[in-house]
């Protein structure tokens, strides 16, 4: 019986060890590593990570805001957040990125179908950008929003809700809903949208409905949220080319000279993809992007 106790003991101080190392691996591999801030809007507190670049202070910096998935928790890092912070350091570009916080019965952090009794992140996002703005010396012209999933569900509120803020968004793994309450832009913001045909989360083809968030409604199949947009900024061209892995569709002349691109990735999945067509996929949204400043 002492025997069979000791080896029981050894057994749960192993399962110990390897569980603390595990979540010492994700800590350092996944884990938040900018520093943090506070803001509080509206008597609710909320929290965004800062990367500055060394060289900010040389010129007005361009801001570029990340969109977590998930439960829009910050503290854990971005995809391919290492790459986005070198590229932000060669363009002397500042980073954000905040934490979404769930309100009510909503089923996600992030409040989709924004209308005017639920603009508590319009504002959260209006309350960062002045408080960042006024901290450092930022190229106002030059905002960006980059969302993953959930994420990228919630750029398109930023297209809808503040299209005379951010310059461009781009994003992967997400639509919007397919009766939006409040969508009537005053600019046409250019949106890139990236999406894999084998998405198992958000279906490339098949519109979904939330678990219980009545309140957004049945959400948009990819190809009918690219032509959403595509007919509200009324683009009169459209181009395609494509290969075995990726399609790529661009659409152009579009009222207010905006632009509407999205690349299908055939075999693609909800993971977020390390590169398009050879490019890696922050360098493909950043070209997109930087092609774009508010007049």
């Amino acid at each position: 019986m002492k025997k069979f106790v000791k080896i029981l003991a050894i057994a749960l101080a192993a399962l110990i060890v390897f569980f603390a190392a595990q979540q010492a691996y994700y800590a350092y591999g996944y884990k938040q590593h900018l520093p943090r801030t506070e803001i509080t809007v509206n008597g609710v507190e909320h929290e965004y990570y800062l990367f500055a670049p060394a060289n900010e202070a040389d010129g007005s910096s361009p801001l570029l805001v990340l969109l977590q998935g998930g439960g829009a928790d910050a503290s854990w890092r971005f995809a391919s957040q290492y790459d986005w912070e070198a590229l932000a350091e060669k363009e002397g570009m500042i980073i954000a990125i905040p934490s979404g916080k769930q309100v009510g019965d909503n089923e996600g952090a992030w409040q989709l179908n924004t209308d005017s009794k639920s603009m508590q992140d319009i504002k959260y996002f209006e309350a960062m950008i002045s408080e960042i703005t006024s901290k450092y010396t930022v190229d106002e012209s030059r905002i960006y929003a980059v969302g993953y999933s959930l994420g990228s569900m919630f750029s398109y509120e930023l297209a809808c809700q503040m299209s005379t803020r951010f310059a461009a968004i781009a994003s992967f793994a997400g639509t919007m809903p397919v009766s939006p309450k409040s969508c009537d832009p005053e600019r046409n913001i250019p949106i890139m949208h990236i999406h894999g045909a084998k998405d198992g989360i958000i279906a490339y083809s098949k519109p979904w409905d939330w678990k219980s968030w009545d309140s957004v409604g049945t959400m948009r199949d990819i190809p009918d949220l690219v032509q959403y947009w595509t007919d509200k900024y009324n683009c009169q061209n459209q181009n395609e080319t494509s290969n075995d892995a990726v399609a790529h569709f661009v659409y152009d002349a579009c009222e207010q000279d905006s632009r509407i691109e999205h690349y299908r990735i055939e075999d693609g999945t909800h993971s977020w993809p390390e590169d398009i067509n050879g490019e890696p996929t922050f360098s493909v949204m950043w070209s997109f992007l930087s092609n774009y400043s508010l007049p």
